[in-house]
């Protein structure tokens, strides 16, 4: 925490010397010093009612460089009133020079931030790698979806501006920053303060005249970078062709997306199942009041029965339970660690600390289990699937599920 704020003020600090600020300041405290002391010595030397003190005469100074002039303290002699000129000449132009200085800034890290050569300070955003023409569905839902204010969102690709901005004024809602560049590069992927970072979403790329034949190319890259910098960053990323699902596998990638894996099997249900493809459908692009959830099971619910969870949700919140989620922990150090310290678990667990990297991390992996038997028993690691109007608050921490198109 204080690296970071020591690297913001750094920037700052650097913004402000190029801008000459610190020099017009030192500049307006020496016009300051200078009139403060020659009003105290020239009273003090006439023995006048002007400045009775070195604290008077600097009072004085700063209102009259301010072009405040409370008129409580003024020059009676005339050495002192030559002097109090300069004061008067020089401070509009002075806090001219100020004011456009600080203003430039501001007015240069908007401009940044409109082109989208600015970085992202936020945390606990989204970012979302690439666009196409399902980008809007993404921003739409994550903006329907998200609790506790508006979902920050870092758009990193390479629309126009106008785009850009029209993305913006359309969705205000939701508080959406611009990164431009090629989000396969770290250093733009830095820019978007992916460290940080909620989660990450890769879409197949078409901006800045990408082609969707080349898009999983850049989207392995991209996956590979995310994970590279910052491995616990929740990665959901779309692919055009299912034979490069192994390359995102590989780059440890938490879900994987393939455009029109499921038309055949919807389409074939549409046939002979009318109604369920559209109760899907509405279901996962919030077109219904009722909305899928995800409710993580608390004390409560652990050790009890699926069944015995389905009534309670059924009788006390209307909500229907489709299934179970259950997380797998990841292998941990301990695990290959024998039960007594010995020389070698000492040496090994030496190693994997000067490696600094985090190979036994918190992330998990899952598994569905869509309507299990009644006497399926729920563990703390299990999340449960319902559907409800309103997000079952006391069952445990909620998250919603948001389908893809």
């Amino acid at each position: 925490m204080w690296s970071r704020a020591k690297d913001h003020a750094r920037e700052i600090y650097t913004v402000l010397k190029r801008e000459r600020v610190f020099k017009i300041l030192g500049f307006t405290f020496v016009i300051i010093l200078y009139g403060a002391l020659a009003l105290y010595f020239a009273d003090r030397y006439y023995d006048t009612q002007g400045a009775r003190g070195l604290f008077d005469a600097i009072y004085w100074a700063v209102v009259t460089l301010t072009t405040v002039g409370y008129g409580d303290i003024v020059p009676t002699t005339k050495v002192a009133k030559f002097f109090a000129l300069t004061i008067i000449l020089s401070g509009p132009a002075l806090l001219s020079l100020i004011t456009a200085s600080i203003a430039s800034v501001f007015v240069e890290q908007k401009i940044k931030e409109g082109k989208g050569l600015e970085a992202i300070k936020d945390k606990g955003h989204i970012v979302i790698c690439g666009w196409n023409e399902n980008g809007t569905a993404v921003v739409e839902a994550l903006k329907v979806q998200h609790r506790g204010g508006p979902p920050k969102i870092a758009l990193v690709n390479e629309l126009d501006r106008d785009e850009v901005q029209s993305i913006q004024y359309h969705y205000e809602g939701a508080d959406i920053r611009f990164v431009r560049g090629d989000f396969v590069k770290e250093a733009v992927l830095a820019r978007a303060n992916i460290h940080r970072a909620r989660s990450a979403i890769v879409m197949a790329d078409v901006s800045g005249g990408h082609i969707l034949e080349k898009a999983d190319q850049r989207t392995i890259f991209a996956t590979m970078a995310i994970k590279s910098m910052a491995s616990k960053v929740r990665t959901c990323a779309e692919l055009i062709h299912a034979e490069n699902r192994e390359h995102l596998i590989r780059a440890k990638v938490d879900e994987i997306i393939v455009r029109g894996e499921s038309s055949g099997p919807l389409l074939a249900t549409a046939a002979v199942s009318p109604g369920v493809t559209d109760s899907i459908r509405r279901l996962v692009n919030n077109q219904d009041e009722n909305k899928l959830w995800r409710v993580r099971v608390t004390g409560r619910l652990a050790g009890r029965t699926y069944g015995e969870a389905a009534r309670q949700l059924r009788n006390k919140y209307g909500a229907l339970l489709l299934g179970v989620v259950r997380e797998e922990e990841q292998i941990k150090l301990e695990d290959i660690l024998s039960d007594d310290s010995t020389f070698i678990d000492d040496f090994i667990r030496r190693k994997f600390e000067e490696s600094g990297k985090d190979y036994f991390g918190e992330k998990r992996g899952h598994t569905v289990i869509l309507n299990p038997d009644d006497a399926f028993e729920l563990t703390l690691n299990d999340g449960l699937v319902v559907i409800s109007r309103e997000r079952p608050e006391e069952v445990g921490i909620v998250e919603k599920l948001v389908g893809s198109g």
